[in-house]
C-alpha cells in the first residue's frame, strides 16, 4: 500500500475506529504513566497530518513516539515551573550544613579520650577480648580459639568490659 492509502486509511477508517484508538491511547498511557496521555495523543495524530504526504513509513509508531515525547516535554515543563516557583531565599532558608560544629566536635573528641582512658583501665585480657569483638568484629569463638580461653570467658570479659564502661563514661 503506497503513503497515501495509507494516509487516507486512516484518515478515514483508523480514527473511527475505536478500539485502534483505545489500543494507542492505553500503550501511550502506559508508557508515560499520565492523565493526559489522550491530550498528547491527539496532539501527535495532528503533527502527523500536518507532515507531508509520504514522509512518515510508520504512521502508527511515528503517533505514539510524538505522544510520548509531547508527555516528557509536558512533565519536564511542569517539573521546571514547579522549580522556579520557589524562590533563593526559601530555598536558602532550608539548607542546613550537615557538618558538625566546632562544640559538637570538640565535645565527640572529649567523650572519645574519656572512653579511651576507660578502656586502658580495663585489666589487659578484658581489654584485648573487648577491642578483638568491637572493634575487629570478631566472633566470640574465634575469639576464644585465638586467645586459648573458652567462649563462657570470653562472654564474661565482654560483660565485664561493658559494665565498666558505661560506669566510667557516666563519670
Amino acid at each position: 500500500m503506497t503513503q497515501n492509502g495509507v494516509r487516507k486509511l486512516l484518515t478515514e477508517n483508523w480514527l473511527p475506529r475505536r478500539q485502534d484508538w483505545l489500543r494507542l491511547y492505553r500503550r501511550v498511557r502506559m508508557l508515560t504513566h499520565r492523565h493526559d496521555a489522550e491530550d498528547h495523543l491527539q496532539s501527535a495524530f495532528m503533527n502527523y497530518l500536518e507532515r507531508p504526504e509520504g514522509s512518515i513509513e510508520h504512521p502508527e509508531a511515528y503517533i505514539t513516539r510524538s505522544a510520548v515525547n509531547l508527555s516528557h516535554n509536558a512533565r519536564k515543563r511542569e517539573q521546571t515551573i514547579c522549580t522556579a516557583a520557589v524562590s533563593w531565599d526559601d530555598m536558602l532558608v532550608d539548607v542546613r550544613d550537615a557538618t558538625p560544629s566546632q562544640e559538637d566536635a570538640y565535645e565527640s573528641r572529649q567523650k572519645l579520650a574519656h572512653f579511651h582512658a576507660g578502656c586502658l583501665q580495663l585489666p589487659e585480657r578484658t581489654r584485648q577480648v573487648f577491642l578483638f569483638h568491637r572493634v575487629r568484629k570478631m566472633k566470640y569463638r574465634d575469639i576464644a580459639g585465638l586467645l586459648d580461653i573458652s567462649e563462657s570467658s570470653v562472654e564474661k570479659h565482654i560483660v565485664k568490659a561493658l559494665t565498666f564502661l558505661s560506669a566510667w563514661m557516666e563519670q
